[in-house]
């Protein structure tokens, strides 16, 4: 089963190099030529410069039934025409779009077309982990292009305070879950061996979120950090 990918953008050019990572053929349609010519060259994946709505080109595709159709630039309309041109015109019965507005999802519903939005997701797994009382307010940047991530800790780091974290920009702590309960991090809340802590960040910097949350703590970090006798909850969080 081939993935044709309808946007080369931040989105579509980390599902192409994780698709491409796993053995599948990937095509992406991206109308940028720069934009294209990168995500070829960092993804191995054929790369072809046009518009993913335009019929003439997707037939040159040679698009089969047994493809998955993903569209995923940051345009809600021309997510929905890709979709809806390869299901109906080739047959593709696997099609997913992605939801930049949520305001649009009538639209996507009513053509039965299925779409994942990111901002929905972050809220059906935090929501799943703490009460909705607990959570703390965090900004969504990038329309949409983030990502929630969950990071474990080694067993062999050292205890650290969030404080000593120094984490990539755009990026922010959601909760710490740990031995069955949720924490909501504060700047003096200990990340300890062992916990899933949950971020959120540009999927481009989620490999140094990675390396920060897991690297070993500094030595005179770990000689000048305390230990909390107890979770913090949303009213000890900075």
């Amino acid at each position: 089963m081939r993935a044709i990918i309808i946007g080369g953008g931040k989105v579509g050019g980390y599902l192409a190099q994780e698709l491409r990572r796993s053995g599948r053929a990937v095509i992406v349609v991206e109308p940028d030529e720069t934009r294209a010519r990168r995500v070829g060259e960092q993804t191995g994946a054929l790369v072809i410069v046009g518009d993913g709505t335009d019929l003439r080109l997707l037939e040159g595709l040679d698009i089969r039934p047994s493809d998955f159709v993903l569209a995923v630039t940051g345009v809600d309309e021309a997510n929905l025409v890709a979709c809806q041109l390869t299901r109906t015109t080739f047959g593709v019965t696997k099609v997913l779009a992605r939801l930049n507005d949520p305001r649009n999802r009538h639209t996507f519903e009513t053509l039965d077309i299925p779409v994942v939005s990111v901002t929905d997701l972050l809220v059906q797994v935090i929501s799943h982990e703490m009460d909705l009382g607990e959570l703390v307010r965090v900004a969504i940047l990038g329309r949409g292009e983030v990502s929630l991530l969950e990071v474990e800790i080694p067993a062999d780091r050292t205890p650290r305070r969030v404080s000593d974290v120094t984490l990539p920009e755009s990026s922010v702590l959601v909760a710490i879950r740990r031995d069955g309960t949720v924490v909501v991090p504060g700047g003096a809340t200990m990340i300890e061996p062992g916990d899933r802590v949950l971020a959120v960040t540009l999927v481009e910097l989620e490999d140094e979120v990675r390396d920060a949350l897991t690297r070993e703590a500094d030595v005179a970090d770990a000689e000048t950090t305390p230990r909390l006798e107890r979770p913090l909850t949303i009213d000890d969080a900075d």
